[in-house]
Order: structure tokens, then C-alpha cells, then sequence
């Protein structure tokens, strides 16, 4: 198997199955309005995207009912859709990346000393964007990663 469908399945279902175990409202609680809405465009997409393929549309909603029973044989059928269909994959992609962290900071001075805008041992997925402005600066870092990818 491909391994990075293998990973995007992983991460689909890191996402759905807190979203459908915990119930909406206790998901929505923990992870927030944003990430609610995100997590149920994933489950929104392959509804939809499986609503012709009988056996993928029935086990998604078992899943949804026994969400602990159903996992494997969702994430079979996820791994076998994801080779077979580009675009979901792309669109999955997509979706994930939209509930990534998202960090930007901003520094704005007229000298700088030592001044690091972000330190991080590691990030492994999301964005972070750095802005320095500066009229004089010394020792001055935008970014300082470990790890990124």
C-alpha cells in the first residue's frame, strides 16, 4: 500500500472518530466550532462522494453508530477508495490542512536585540508565518525549527 495513503487514512481517522465517539456537542465543546465544522465536512465528503458504492455508504454509517467495531473496516475501505480516487484524496487533503494549527506571529519595533520571532522543537503539520519589522536589528531570527516535517 501506498504510504501516503496509508497516512492520510490514519489521519481521517484521527479526526473522525473522536468526532462521531464523543457525540456533536461534546466534540464541539472539546475541539471548538471551527474544527466541529471541519470534522464534519470530512464525514459530509465521503457520504457523499460513497452515496452510489452500497458497501462503503452502509459501513461508513455502522461506523457512525459503533464507531470502535466499525474502525478497521472503515479505514479498509478508506485506504481502497483513496487509491482508486485521486480527487477524494486531494479533497481530504485539503479538508486536513484547513484543521491544522495555524500560528502567525507579528514583531514590530524600531531596534531589535536578540529577538526570535518563533522557536519550535518540532511541527509536523499547520502553517506558522513570522513578520519582523524592524528598523535596526541585531541578532534577529524569524523562525528556528528542529523539526518541521
Amino acid at each position: 500500500m501506498d504510504p501516503t495513503i496509508v497516512d492520510l487514512t490514519t489521519k481521517v481517522m484521527a479526526v473522525l472518530l473522536p468526532f462521531v465517539s464523543k457525540g456533536v456537542e461534546e466534540f464541539a465543546t472539546k475541539a471548538g466550532d471551527a474544527a466541529y465544522e471541519k470534522a464534519k465536512a470530512l464525514l459530509t465528503t465521503l457520504k457523499q462522494k460513497w452515496s452510489g458504492d452500497k458497501e462503503a455508504s452502509e459501513n461508513l454509517t455502522r461506523f457512525e453508530e459503533k464507531p470502535e467495531r466499525y474502525k478497521t473496516v472503515l479505514e479498509d475501505i478508506l485506504q481502497e477508495k483513496l487509491s482508486q480516487d485521486k480527487d477524494l484524496a486531494s479533497i481530504l487533503s485539503r479538508l486536513l490542512q484547513d484543521l491544522a494549527p495555524s500560528l502567525e506571529v507579528i514583531q514590530s519595533m524600531d531596534e531589535g536585540r536578540e529577538v526570535t520571532g518563533l522557536k519550535a522543537k518540532e511541527m509536523r503539520s499547520g502553517t506558522a508565518k513570522v513578520t519582523q519589522d524592524m528598523k535596526t536589528g541585531e541578532k534577529v531570527i524569524g523562525a528556528e525549527f528542529e523539526t518541521l516535517g
